[in-house]
């Protein structure tokens, strides 16, 4: 049962690297298919914690926007090795979660300060009760406290090789 649980936190940030990518071809999706309703459900689900990087790629020329999302989807699969051999290659699943922590985390603070760009990834123009918006993104939560437990983990597995 433990090792389950610590499986699905070290699968955290090849979930935020999946779900960017999930989104990414969603407006792509949508864009295509403008009456799809699963486009849409899927897009809508998505964009409160990836707006940045939507708002970001969907200007960009086309080989820039696929090429997000195959880097995407080949840090998703890099993570999910990783996640089921955590054991080898440690530094790179600790830079993994950490990049993974660092989007989460900017993403978390584009949802609180309501906006698009880096510019609003500072810590003093947040307002005071920012926190609490949140928890309109759900799935962006759930992801930020996954990814922090898998970097939990990965500081853990690291102290535990130093001390042996």
């Amino acid at each position: 049962m433990r090792a389950s649980v610590m499986t699905v936190i070290r699968l955290g940030p090849c979930a935020v690297y999946g779900a960017a990518a999930l989104s990414l071809i969603s407006v792509a999706l949508v864009a295509n298919a403008p009456s799809s309703a699963l486009a849409w459900g899927v897009y809508m689900a998505l964009v409160p914690s990836t707006r940045g990087l939507v708002l970001t790629l969907v200007s960009a020329p086309e080989s820039v926007f696929w090429g997000a999302v195959a880097m995407l989807t080949v840090g998703a699969a890099v993570g999910a090795y990783l996640a089921v051999r955590p054991e080898r290659y440690l530094r790179l699943r600790f830079v993994h979660a950490h990049v993974a922590l660092i989007a989460s985390g900017l993403a978390v603070i584009q949802i609180s300060g309501n906006g698009a760009g880096l510019a609003s990834a500072s810590f003093s123009q947040l307002p005071a009760s920012s926190w609490s918006v949140v928890l309109r993104s759900p799935t962006g939560l759930v992801l930020l406290v996954l990814v922090f437990l898998a970097c939990l983990n990965a500081h853990a597995a690291i102290i535990k090789r130093i001390r042996v």
